[in-house]
């Protein structure tokens, strides 16, 4: 009897200190939610136990925001689960034509590309231009030492290689460069510019890689430290703006774009490539939607970084460009693609589809690119987060997963994010910012327990550092 009494005096103690607890987790979050800088936002928010699968918090859970570059996740991990992790993009060198005696193609050398956005990248290794040697190699190994030129196949007339949904203000900058059969040095470039006193006209240095672009100058010089430079252009147009201020005595300022032919770019670099290495061209490269003559020979195939590499870059780095092509290759591979100006859908369906098939709701999910760069993408709290579960608990591919995101506090997007923090190094995070928008989604280790959360605020007002600083707080509380 003594014995029944203690443990019913036990349960009542446990039960009276839950709700405690609830509250004080409830009122962290109550608390995030009613800051000022909060008071037009939305906001979505749900951390659970992995292992329990107890609710942790939420709120506004199951309403679909923007989720910016958080939406990486969904693209990594499907591009993990439904490719698989011994995917390899491809691109293919190819000769069209005899080879005579004197080693004279009678033809010409065609590049086929697959989307590989590692190739000649610089974020995947010490040797971008590897790839120019491997095919020099075969060439020489042909034994060819003279060709009529090269062709590279290129995308339909209508098709404009990026999301109908991204902004015209991001077109032509770095991080909204098309996603197309060939990509080659990121599909961008570096400009270089020099400025002198206030009021002065911006001095355009170069280019490298060296691209032939017209541009069309309104850049201003400004006393103060204030660079706002950007580059802004349409899609396959050879012409780019430059908008913005720099600041003033500056020998070197550097900008990035987009190149906006990067096949026939391609196919031009790879001719001064070989004209340098003693291998004579009678004729310029060209591009061509065909694919190779049925009687072509395959001299080379380069392959792609592994996709561990290829998602970890996505999500440490935040690669909009690994991102999307990861996105389309989706589409592509599931053999459902008739035209290239469908793929993007098909990839979004297909991804639907899996997940769906998972057991997850994705009524929530509205994905018209892959990076999260378009404003109308949107996902719930509830959906990332259940995918993070699933990622965590029933993939094959967990810890392949699980190294593509950063350790907070310390790697690529969230070095700086919750540093000197009991979670630095503890958690694995994946950022998302655009305009009024900022989102983190990700695990968090404490105490021995994985929890996994996402937390998306949309149409905040005021300083995005202040956010910053109080979604920590928000997090550290838990």
């Amino acid at each position: 009897m003594m014995k029944l009494k203690i443990l019913k005096f036990l349960a009542i103690a446990c039960w009276s200190l839950l709700p405690g607890l609830l509250f004080a987790q409830k009122s962290a979050i109550e608390r995030f939610v009613q800051l000022p800088i909060n008071k037009h936002a939305s906001i979505g928010f749900k951390l659970v136990d992995i292992e329990t699968g107890k609710l942790e918090c939420a709120y506004n859970e199951n309403m679909s925001l923007c989720p910016a570059s958080a939406l990486k996740i969904i693209t990594t991990a499907s591009a993990l689960e439904i490719l698989g992790k011994d995917f390899l993009f491809e691109t293919k060198i190819y000769s069209q034509g005899n080879i005579d005696e004197k080693g004279c193609l009678h033809g010409k050398l065609f590049i086929q590309g697959s989307g590989d956005p590692s190739l000649g990248s610089e974020y995947v290794g010490d040797k971008p231009k590897y790839f120019l040697q491997e095919w020099l190699e075969a060439i020489n190994k042909a034994g060819i030492k003279s060709i009529q030129g090269i062709l590279v196949n290129k995308e339909p007339e209508a098709y404009e290689g990026f999301s109908s949904k991204w902004l015209k203000e991001d077109l032509g900058n770095y991080y909204a460069s098309g996603t197309y059969n060939i990509s080659v040095f990121d599909n961008s470039y570096r400009l270089y510019l020099r400025s002198e006193k206030a009021g002065t006209e911006v001095q355009i240095i170069k280019t490298e890689p060296l691209v032939d672009l017209k541009f069309n100058n309104y850049l201003k010089v400004v006393s103060s430290n204030i660079d706002s430079a950007y580059i802004a252009g349409a899609p396959f147009s050879m012409e780019r703006n430059l908008h913005g201020v720099v600041p003033q005595n500056k020998n070197s300022i550097i900008i990035k774009g987009d190149i906006p032919k990067p096949a026939l770019f391609l196919a031009n670099y790879f001719e001064d490539f070989l004209k340098s290495n003693h291998i004579s061209i009678s004729s310029k490269a060209e591009s061509t939607e065909s694919p190779p003559d049925t009687m072509a020979k395959l001299l080379c195939t380069s392959v792609s970084k592994p996709m561990a590499q290829l998602i970890r870059v996505s999500n440490e780095r935040s690669n909009n460009h690994y991102a999307e092509h990861l996105f389309y290759a989706i589409g592509k591979e599931r053999g459902l693609a008739k035209g290239s100006d469908y793929i993007p859908s098909i990839s979004q369906r297909q991804i639907h589809k899996y997940w769906h098939k998972k057991g997850i709701n994705t009524q929530s999910l509205f994905m018209y690119d892959g990076s999260g760069l378009a404003p109308s993408n949107a996902i719930s709290a509830q959906m990332l987060t259940e995918v993070l579960v699933y990622m965590y608990k029933k993939s094959v591919h967990k810890e392949i997963f699980l190294q593509s995101l950063p350790l907070a506090g310390k790697e690529g997007t969230v070095r700086a994010f919750l540093k000197n923090t009991p979670l630095e190094g503890e958690a694995r995070i994946k950022s998302g910012s655009i305009s009024k928008v900022q989102s983190y989604a990700g695990y968090v280790m404490k105490d021995g327990k994985a929890s996994a959360f996402t937390l998306i605020v949309n149409n905040f007002t005021g300083n995005r550092k202040e956010l910053r600083k109080e979604i920590e707080r928000l997090l550290l509380s838990f």
